[in-house]
Formats: structure tokens, sequence, C-alpha cells
């Protein structure tokens, strides 16, 4: 299942080219997250039943300049795949049929208890596998 997420940009966004900054990807494709997470998590927005999130890894390549306008760019997010701990989400930034942009942000499932990583529970592995392209 492909997520869409309609992003607006922001005029305070982009440089005085017109394109958007480099930074504001990472906020965008944050945004773009957790909304995917949180309509993955059904009825309590929650993907965790316990513990919660942190952000291992976030890698962006940029295939083409953002570009201020007053329309939304679509940020299509799904799972690619689920580790002992951990899910890989993908996400990319179209305009139409045009890619902008790709991120991989590799997701760790945290017990804010004792400041670690937690196995993920079966009930999540279930509720992240609905959320595979």
């Amino acid at each position: 299942m492909s997520h869409a997420y309609l992003c607006h940009v922001r005029f305070s966004d982009v440089d005085v080219y017109g394109h958007v900054n480099n930074v504001k990807y990472f906020e965008y494709y944050q945004e773009a997250r957790l909304a995917f997470l949180t309509d993955l998590g059904g009825d309590d927005g929650s993907v965790v039943s316990t513990g919660g999130l942190v952000v291992a890894r976030l890698d962006v390549d940029y295939k083409r300049p953002i570009l201020f306008r007053p329309e939304p760019y679509v940020v299509r997010t799904w799972v690619e795949g689920i580790g002992r701990s951990s899910f890989v989400l993908i996400a990319e930034i179209h305009d139409e049929e045009t890619l902008l942009s790709r991120s991989r942000a590799v997701m760790v499932a945290f017990d804010p208890a004792v400041q670690r990583s937690r196995p993920l529970e079966d009930k999540e592995r279930v509720v992240l596998a609905a959320g595979r392209a």
C-alpha cells in the first residue's frame, strides 16, 4: 500500500532561485512519514504498541529541483522491508510522473525505559506488512 501525502511548499522553503533548500526535503519526508504511520496505525494512530520509534538512518537522493508553486507535490511512502527490530520506509516526491526526490528511512522500535532497540511485536509486523507497496 502506497500512501499519498500532499506536500505544500512554503515561500520560506525556497532560495533566491526558487528552488527548495535541500534541508527542507528532510522536513517534507518527515511530514509524509508521520502521516503514513498515523494512517497505517488505524483507529488509535499508532503503528507501535509499546515504546516508540527512532530514525536510525535517513538517506535522500535529489533528482530534480522542487520549485515553489501553489499546487502541492505528492509524496508517496511505503514499507520496503521489515526486520527483527527495524523496518525500512521508502518515500518519493513526484510532480505528476516526474520523480523529484527519493528517501530511504530505517526506523527502529525503541524501548524508552532501557534506551535501546527492542524487537517488533507480531501485531506491529502485521500493521507494517499492510503498508508494503
